[in-house]
């Protein structure tokens, strides 16, 4: 059996180097420098970041969508 392919290789926690802004809210939500953050990088090598919060909202709809496939194959 071959490795097991790794499916949100683009999405990573970073710990910020620089001041960052949230790309979901931009006007409202700041990253410091040193702050945990949720860097998710697309095709052509740009990257979106969000804060915390907001870190913590997109991975729990990622969750509940992979738990929902996940059970479609156990059943």
């Amino acid at each position: 059996m071959g490795i097991v392919r790794d499916i949100i290789a683009h999405v990573e926690v970073e710990v910020a180097q620089r001041a960052r802004l949230c790309h979901h809210n931009k006007k409202e939500h700041k990253i410091s420098k040193s702050d945990k953050c949720l860097a998710i990088h697309d095709a052509n090598g740009g990257r979106k970041n969000y804060c915390g919060p907001c870190a913590l909202a997109i991975l729990t709809k990622a969750k509940t969508k992979l738990a929902g496939m996940e059970q479609q194959f156990q059943n």
